[in-house]
């Protein structure tokens, strides 16, 4: 079986515990306006081009069989793509001299993205570490996901995926054996705001976080802090409160924000207004918004020990 990918990276300290290898999947059923994976957003490939790279030789252009590309003004990106015609071919990336147009990701076989992971499996068990599935999200290529995952238990190699949790119950329950791992991203408790910044209902994942909570995995539970959206006090203690009610032992990390995903929204000549003024949380901000959690009874993992406990273990 074949799957569209992001990339596949060694050596991620952020995914799960120990030393491992993330698998990007393509394809996510929110539209978070602060994605920080956008070129993850959906499952098939697009053309992205790098205008810094580009020479404007027009041999793209010339080259593209169904008359996707056109060349633009001064004002506009030098290089304009209709994803709409786009046939995702590749003859424009092969006659581009210097790699200005390029896809945001591959196609990939299961067993070849598994024996990549593998490739760091003494790594792996010499850390507590292992292999992690993330996105996008992989309840869209559910069924690639599963084959990558069976072929790493298979090895004996501690299994992670990192999921918002939006699918059918029925997809998320045919993970449960293939994973020690669930890292549950939960964003904004007020269902009408949920909608509002990702375009999706927050009933099925709740429903979903319940019964996953029932079957007693190992959950880890993020919440992305996002300035005056999700990282605020009120939002904070109502996704916490949901969360004891839940699952009263619950780790929650906060995540805070990262403003590198800005540069990949220019890539894509789409627009960073969103993003504008916006900057990472203060410390102490932050460490407000885990005392809100731990009032709550949860414990907190604290982003900068997991990272020295990995360091540790990785030596």
């Amino acid at each position: 079986m074949e799957g569209t990918i992001i990339d596949i990276k060694r050596f991620t300290l952020h995914d799960g515990p120990g030393i491992r290898s993330t698998l990007f999947l393509k394809g996510c059923s929110l539209r978070c306006a602060w994605c920080q994976n956008p070129e993850g957003l959906d499952a098939a490939l697009r053309l992205w081009h790098l205008e810094r790279q580009c020479i404007k030789c027009r041999s793209c252009e010339a080259t593209c069989p169904v008359d996707a590309l056109r060349v633009g003004d001064e004002q506009d990106a030098f290089v304009i793509v209709n994803h709409d015609r786009c046939t995702a071919c590749g003859e424009c990336v092969e006659a581009c001299p210097t790699g200005a147009l390029a896809f945001d990701g591959r196609r990939i076989s299961a067993a070849e993205a598994a024996a990549t992971l593998l490739r760091d499996r003494e790594f792996y068990l010499q850390s507590g570490g292992g292999i992690t599935i993330s996105g996008g999200d992989p309840l869209v290529q559910h069924e690639f996901a599963l084959e990558v995952l069976g072929a790493c238990r298979k090895e004996d190699i501690h299994t992670a995926i990192e999921t918002c949790l939006f699918g059918d119950w029925q997809v998320l329950e045919g993970f449960i054996p293939l994973v020690d791992l669930f890292i549950v991203d939960l964003k904004i408790a007020d269902e009408t705001m949920h909608e509002e910044y990702t375009h999706r209902p927050n009933g099925q994942i709740w429903l979903n976080y319940a019964l996953l909570a029932d079957r007693g995995v190992d959950l880890l539970t993020r919440i992305p802090l996002i300035p005056g959206i999700t990282a605020t006090e009120s939002n904070i203690h109502a996704l916490a409160v949901s969360i004891s009610r839940t699952r009263p032992d619950a780790r929650v990390e906060l995540m805070n924000f990262n403003p590198l995903a800005v540069h990949k929204y220019e890539l894509m000549n789409r627009s960073v207004e969103f993003f504008a003024g916006m900057s990472p949380l203060r410390e102490a901000e932050v460490e407000t918004l885990m005392r809100v959690v731990e009032a709550e009874g949860l414990t907190v993992v604290r982003e900068q020990k997991a990272q020295r406990r990995v360091q540790e273990a990785g030596r």
